[in-house]
């Protein structure tokens, strides 16, 4: 299994449409690649299909939520508070990787050949907590070089780069 998952590093008491716009987006990529979409400290929403309706009624990114419907029917849309430990290894996406945590090109496909892998993505500013990244087993810097990406190429990146290297 691969997850990609987004940290809401926004305001958890009020929705945003940077929240309902990058979600769109993500669920083709999820569902292109056969990847789970999970949503960390996203408290707008009950339930999946709740969150589904609002970014149908809201953007036509996606085919209107077609994407996340999919994700939804097949099981690989996630709202969460935590992450399950059957999402496997939590890797920390950063430009930044601290020294020795960081994941080589060839790290970063055995672990994708042998083990679920969970790729946490900040929505927000700053990126992902600095706690949370300390907390994660690996940190991956997507671009090699140390480039900060925009959160939407971010996740077309890492979404791309991690299915080819699975296979």
């Amino acid at each position: 299994m691969i997850c990609i998952c987004l940290v809401n590093t926004y305001d958890k008491l009020k929705l945003h449409e940077i929240h309902l716009r990058t979600i769109a987006r993500a669920a083709p990529i999820c569902y292109a690649y056969d990847f789970h979409l999970a949503l960390l400290d996203f408290p707008f929403w009950r339930s999946e299909e709740e969150m589904i309706e609002t970014i149908a009624e809201y953007t036509t990114i996606g085919e209107g939520g077609r994407f996340a419907k999919k994700l939804l029917e097949k099981g690989k849309i996630h709202l969460i508070d935590k992450i399950p430990a059957y999402f496997g290894v939590v890797v920390a996406t950063t430009s930044k990787p601290e020294n020795g945590r960081g994941l080589e090109m060839d790290d970063l496909r055995k672990l994708l050949k042998e083990a679920s892998v969970t790729f946490l993505i900040g929505l927000g500013r700053r990126g992902l907590p600095r706690e949370m990244v300390k907390k994660s087993r690996y940190q991956l810097d997507v671009t090699w070089k140390g480039v900060s990406l925009e959160t939407c190429c971010a996740i077309g990146v890492i979404s791309s780069t991690a299915y080819w290297l699975s296979r």
